[in-house]
């Protein structure tokens, strides 16, 4: 048999023993002719556009390429192209929104759940430490620990809000959490006076970044459309901890010593930086080159430089003030006026705790364009509480007082705290957030030093002008506010005039 039409004996086209063209540069030749042109010829000779080999395969040649869409027509094509497929499922934009939220819940819930363990903890470790000191039978040592607790705090704040300004505050929190874990695992290990007394004094010192570096991250991982949100969730977990840990901490040393007191409170730091590490809560900083202290005292005079968190600090003052004022003269209260035991003070102090979580969670559903007339108006309430809370030395009443008090201050913290994160730049944020906790702890000394000097002459005064006078400051702070917004209105109104 012969070979076919336009083939050679090998049935290959193109000259005998020739390699075939991409299908793309095939045409039709006529019969008995071979295709001598090269590959690259013919794909150029393609692309031109140029002679047909057969004129008879012409005109269907050019039929195709009339009803072949151009350049004009491309973007409609294009956009047909991009159009989904009838029966692929389609995601809406609220879905998405809805499972940001999911994330972000889950995110908060583990996060929150960390903080809330390690606060847990710290609480334990304080009842376990002060049962070993009691037992020396020196209230100074007494008077050491409250002073090493808070102290740090206050000291190294503007060191510490600097780092977490040039540092990722995940990462400083992660390694806080793992150094105040070794740090407990020592004292669990050597339970003397001096190991507890320097071990107490470090974990205070590592807190002091560990709690501001918290109150940065909370809005990250909740999410940064809703900052009161944020601050009160972590205002719920904390105020959780204070009612959990105390009661915990009593039943843990009782039934199997301080030691094992201790020892809980480094598995739960240990379990905290677990899951920090974990989650990989990161908050990216910009950093310069100037060395990481320098700096430090920007968010200090940032406070004192911003108008509107320049007006309430005193009242935050005042507030705190009171606050530790009344967390002295409880127990002389309860002895005296009220005539009760120690089943009154813990329903008193439940009461309060009990407050504060109803607190954060009623400024959980707000969202605050001025917070600062949020944090005025918290240290109103929680004035009149107080001043009523010594006032009328009857135990429904005072409970009634205590719940209301403790929901007060935890609404004016969440307030506070909003007020700082949406007055401040970003770069500022650890530095504010610091001297902001700086000023609390420093007033919250000076109001144990008051309560001190007061409460136990009469328990019952010291409530009454701890209230009085937070209740004026804030009274005074709101009535400016008033005055300040009728200015403001009065040009507005004559100019429509």
């Amino acid at each position: 048999m012969g070979a076919a039409p336009g083939r050679t004996d090998r049935g290959r086209p193109g000259r005998p023993g020739g390699r075939a063209p991409h299908r793309r540069h095939r045409r039709a030749l006529p019969q008995g002719r071979t295709d001598h042109h090269g590959p690259g010829r013919r794909r150029a000779h393609h692309r031109r556009g140029g002679r047909r080999a057969v004129a008879s395969a012409a005109p269907d040649r050019r039929a195709r390429r009339a009803v072949r869409p151009g350049r004009a027509d491309r973007p409609a094509r294009l956009r047909q192209r991009r159009r989904p497929h009838p029966d692929r499922p389609q995601v809406s934009t609220a879905t998405v929104a809805a499972a940001t939220t999911q994330r972000h819940r889950a995110a908060s819930a583990v996060f929150l759940g960390a903080v809330f363990a390690s606060a847990v903890g710290d609480e334990v470790a304080s009842i376990a430490v002060l049962v070993h000191l009691a037992g020396s039978r020196q209230s100074l040592l007494i008077a050491a620990l409250l002073v090493l607790q808070i102290a740090p705090a206050v000291l190294l704040a503007p060191l510490t809000g600097q780092l977490l300004d040039r540092r990722d505050a995940g990462r400083m929190l992660a390694l806080a959490s793992a150094l105040q874990a070794v740090v407990l695992l020592a004292m669990s290990s050597w339970p003397s006076t001096g190991v507890l007394l320097a071990g107490t004094a470090a974990v205070g010192a590592l807190g002091a970044v560990a709690a501001p570096a918290a109150v940065v991250l909370i809005p990250v991982v909740v999410g940064e459309a809703f900052p009161a949100r944020a601050n009160s969730l972590l205002e719920l977990s904390r105020s959780a901890s204070t009612l959990v840990g105390p009661v915990l901490g009593g039943v843990l040393v009782a039934a199997a010593g301080v030691r094992s007191a201790l020892l809980a409170d480094a598995v739960s730091f240990g379990l905290a930086t677990l899951v920090i590490a974990v989650m990989r809560v990161r908050r990216p900083v910009a950093g310069d080159d100037r060395v990481w202290w320098q700096g430090a005292t920007e968010g200090v005079r940032f406070l004192a430089r911003q108008g509107e968190l320049r007006a309430v600090l005193p009242i935050l003052v005042f507030t705190v003030s009171a606050s530790s004022m009344v967390n002295v003269a409880t127990v002389f209260f309860v002895r005296g006026p009220l005539h009760a035991g120690g089943a009154a003070l813990g329903l008193l102090t439940a009461a309060w705790g009990v407050g504060a979580m109803a607190g954060a969670a009623v400024a959980s559903r707000r969202e605050w364009r001025a917070p600062e007339r949020a944090v005025q108006a918290g240290a109103a309430a929680m004035g009149l509480a107080i001043l009523l809370y010594g006032a009328f030395a009857v135990l429904g009443v005072t409970v009634l007082m205590a719940l209301l008090a403790g929901a007060a201050n935890a609404y004016q913290n969440i307030a506070m705290r909003t007020a700082v994160q949406t007055r401040t730049p970003a770069e500022l944020l650890g530095r504010a957030h610091a001297a902001a906790g700086s000023v609390v702890n420093t007033f919250f000394l000076v109001g144990f030093a008051l309560g001190g000097v007061f409460a136990a002459a009469d328990p019952r005064s010291t409530f009454v002008a701890a209230g009085a006078v937070t209740l004026a400051a804030a009274g005074a702070g709101l009535a400016r506010d008033g005055l300040r917004v009728r200015r403001r209105a009065a040009p507005v109104a004559e100019t429509e005039c």
